[in-house]
């Protein structure tokens, strides 16, 4: 008899611990993919912490994943061999293998098996250059394909199907649907945005009639789109930021699913997603404790670091 109800407690611990959470709560478990919402990073690659000029993020997409961040804008271009890289706008400020990015993915997932994470592509490579990629990383285990209706996140954690991938080019063959033209699914508001004064909640791309509501609330230069760390600050602060993201929600009838930023680390993105998703708290969000010393940068420095790089790289050679 004791042996049978060790059994069953064993069994109901089992279950209670492959159950525990979905992206961090247990109350999203139930919830349909396009009924959440994910603190999603812009420009997620072009991170200080890489060491990326005019980066829009202080920490790289490691970082990010452990810190709670469950979508992840990035920009992919072939560099002069052929090589998928991420960089935004102009490599000479810096770039990183996609496969690298890939990589580190691919360890958040298999490391964290309720977590379920959504790339937004901006794509200047083919789709078969980005599914070399995935295989190569060992990413296709965990990709999704989307069919009539949204999967509850409990679903998608269940079959593994932990990866959704989005792109802004529709460019897909019949065998690869798991590769999904973003506008097929998804209406954004407008990204470019340099004052925080400057925010509406008027559409820009995408059908208004899709599932899917990506929430950009980012300010960014006009010229070279990287991002301002001091307006960030204010941006991503509440009661600014959820009012926002509130107010959108009322006007648009649409629910905030993608809520985009830059510099996430500041402000209260996190507490925004979380009170958008009627959850208390994340346990899978663990801001990190890193405080690197950030110099903030005027404009001629960061042009004299430029010019440096580009010097250093023999661009004008």
């Amino acid at each position: 008899m004791k042996k049978t109800i060790s059994i069953l407690l064993l069994l109901v611990i089992s279950l209670q611990i492959s159950h525990a959470q979905c992206n961090g709560s247990l109350d999203l478990c139930s919830k349909q993919y396009n009924e959440v919402a994910y603190l999603t990073t812009h420009n997620a690659f072009n991170s200080d912490q890489d060491g990326l000029l005019f980066p829009n993020q202080t920490y790289n997409i490691a970082s990010q994943l452990n810190d709670g961040v469950r979508g992840l804008m990035i920009d992919v271009y072939n560099d002069l061999f052929g090589t998928p890289v991420v960089y935004h706008s102009i490599i000479a400020l810096g770039y990183i293998p996609l496969s690298d990015i890939f990589n580190d993915i691919k360890i958040f997932l298999d490391n964290n098996p309720n977590e379920v994470i959504t790339i937004i592509l901006e794509c200047y490579v083919t789709t078969n250059d980005i599914e070399d990629e995935i295989n190569q990383s060992g990413l296709s285990n965990y990709l999704y394909t989307h069919n009539a209706t949204w999967p509850t996140l409990q679903n998608m954690i269940d079959n593994d199907n932990r990866l959704v991938i989005f792109s802004d080019v529709d460019d897909a063959s019949s065998s690869q649907d798991w590769y999904h033209y973003v506008w097929e699914y998804a209406v954004e508001t407008h990204y470019s945005v340099g004052n925080i004064n400057d925010f509406t909640c008027d559409f820009n791309r995408g059908d208004p009639l899709n599932d899917l509501f990506i929430f950009n609330h980012f300010v960014t230069d006009a010229t070279l789109g990287y991002g301002l760390y001091n307006e960030s600050n204010d941006v991503n602060a509440n009661p600014f930021f959820i009012n926002r993201a509130l107010n959108c929600q009322t006007q648009t009838n649409k629910f905030p699913n993608f809520v985009t930023v830059d510099y996430y680390e500041l402000g209260e993105g996190l507490a925004v997603v979380d009170q958008l998703n009627g959850v208390t708290s994340t346990s899978s969000i663990n801001i990190s404790e890193q405080n690197p010393e950030r110099k903030l940068l005027t404009i001629k420095d960061m042009w004299e670091e430029k010019l440096k790089l580009l010097n250093e790289t023999n661009y004008f050679t």
